[in-house]
């Protein structure tokens, strides 16, 4: 099992959050924690509540990463990306998401995807990710992400609105297993970026609103 000492070594923000675990908690209800739900990025994306991605591994500049469910089916899901260079424009972009099921056991439930294959609306894919971890309550996953033009892949930390000024400890210790000795992570998510969010884009851009 991925220590507290491991993680402290893997990030210092990492371990700050560490801080909030709850160091009585029965072994019984860690582990569920820490095993998370079974996984189903279709719930995941199943909201109306804006997804910010918190920590990342991706070799960018990018900060203040938010996606928006706009519509769902069963295979399908859509939803916009808004996102900023270091404080500069916002950029929007609409995406595809493929339900998929990558999984190495024989059996899967029905209806439960932990992967989706992306793309842009009229175009070729471009990417994928995938789900490795999702808290009981849904409001945080770990997923890795690969784009078809760029050698490496990444993770990315995502929490819900209403739960990212305090993610869930067992989301921060899962991100931590999965990026120790693999990769540097970096924050995405800062308090100004929900300026960036409820401010209006045009022509796809936007400006942040001092």
């Amino acid at each position: 099992m991925f220590s507290r000492k491991e993680a402290s070594q893997a990030s210092p923000v990492v371990f700050a959050f560490l801080l909030l675990l709850p160091t009585a908690l029965p072994l019984g209800p860690y582990r569920r924690q820490m095993r998370g739900q079974r996984l189903n990025v279709k719930k995941f994306y199943n909201t109306s509540e804006p997804i910010w991605t918190f920590y990342s591994t991706e070799h960018s500049k990018i900060e203040c990463k938010v996606d928006m469910m706009l519509d769902m089916n069963e295979t399908y899901v859509k939803f916009e990306t808004a996102f900023s260079a270091r404080g500069g424009a916002r950029i929007n972009v609409t995406n595809l998401g493929k339900f998929e099921k990558w999984k190495t056991q024989k059996e899967f439930h029905r209806g439960c995807f932990n992967a989706m294959i992306l793309s842009n609306p009229g175009r070729e894919p471009y990417g994928f990710e995938k789900l490795l971890f999702q808290t009981l309550d849904n409001n945080c996953g770990v997923f890795l992400l690969g784009v078809n033009n760029l050698p490496y892949q990444w993770y990315e930390m995502r929490v819900k609105n209403s739960t990212v000024r305090r993610p869930h400890w067992a989301c921060v210790m899962n991100f931590a297993s999965a990026t120790y000795r693999k990769a540097k992570e970096r924050e995405v998510y800062w308090p100004k970026c929900q300026r960036m969010f409820n401010g209006k884009a045009e022509g796809g851009k936007g400006r942040w609103e001092e």
